[in-house]
């Protein structure tokens, strides 16, 4: 299946706390999971650490119960699947 993904480039970088710093973030539109995967081990084998993620994911509201599509990044206090957002 065809989608959306995110893919984060991260440096080792032992100045940050997390020892890696992103360098880029790239998003490669109607992509399967396998030609990602590759594109990812790609950039790995050059020094860098990349990871790709499905930029949308889908939630079911907890009100009404519909399937909403949000990005993957959304904070919990803005997803209509948490209690967080409907009691804020």
């Amino acid at each position: 299946m065809k989608q959306n993904w995110t893919m984060y480039i991260y440096k080792t970088d032992k100045r940050c706390k997390t020892g890696e710093r992103l360098v880029s973030t790239t998003v490669w539109r109607d992509r399967d999971a396998e030609s990602i995967q590759r594109e990812c081990r790609e950039v790995s084998g050059t020094g860098f650490k990349a990871v790709a993620v499905p930029t949308t994911k889908t939630v079911r509201n907890l009100m009404t119960g519909e399937l909403v599509e949000i990005p993957h990044d959304t904070p919990r206090s803005c997803d209509p699947s948490s209690e967080l957002y409907w009691s804020m």
